[in-house]
């Protein structure tokens, strides 16, 4: 079974594709699949493909191979959250570092343009079916990653009281975390 298999086991068929442009020789280029009403109709899951040809670092000197997920309401632009994605895929694979629950990137600048948010939360892919988090078909396996999309000062709460806290407030509150122009969770 290929990523390609894996995404496409849990999440249906690739309905779009975005290809990277990388002119290096000794990295592969990464892609983004883009698959149609997951994880709620009206919605769109996109999954990066290719990261995961690069080895990453992670905690306690393990390696790890990583493909990134992010989830968004279709009225969003699907080549702005592709476009996003590729940037995002190559400052991660730039770090040589996975990235591991609870990391935090951000803020900066919009992610996509016409956005608030501004900023990145990473955890396992707890809306989607159990089993899509890990990939056994690569050496060494791969960790799949959901990109959360912050508001506001979600970022420094988050970095501040760290990834129980942060994903409590979360499960308590509920907010729509596919909305990219939502209510922060923290004031």
């Amino acid at each position: 079974m290929t990523i390609i298999d894996h995404f496409e086991k849990y999440l249906g068929t690739i309905k779009q594709g975005w290809g990277g442009k990388d002119t290096s020789e000794e990295k592969s280029s990464v892609m983004v699949a883009r698959f149609s009403n997951v994880p709620f109709d009206g919605a769109s899951t996109y999954a990066t493909i290719g990261l995961s040809d690069t080895v990453l670092a992670l905690t306690n000197d393990r390696q790890v191979r990583q493909e990134l997920m992010f989830a968004a309401h279709d009225i969003y632009s699907a080549d702005a959250i592709a476009s996003f994605l590729l940037t995002f895929s190559d400052y991660v694979r730039s770090k040589s570092c996975a990235l591991a629950r609870g990391d935090v990137v951000g803020p900066s600048s919009p992610l996509i343009p016409g956005v608030i948010s501004d900023a990145i939360y990473t955890c396992p892919p707890v809306i989607f079916p159990t089993g899509i988090d890990f990939y056994s078909g690569s050496s060494p396996s791969t960790i799949i990653a959901w990109l959360v999309p912050l508001i506001g000062n979600e970022s420094s709460v988050a970095r501040q009281k760290g990834s129980d806290y942060f994903e409590g407030l979360l499960e308590a509150q509920d907010p729509d975390l596919l909305d990219l122009n939502r209510v922060a969770v923290t004031r």
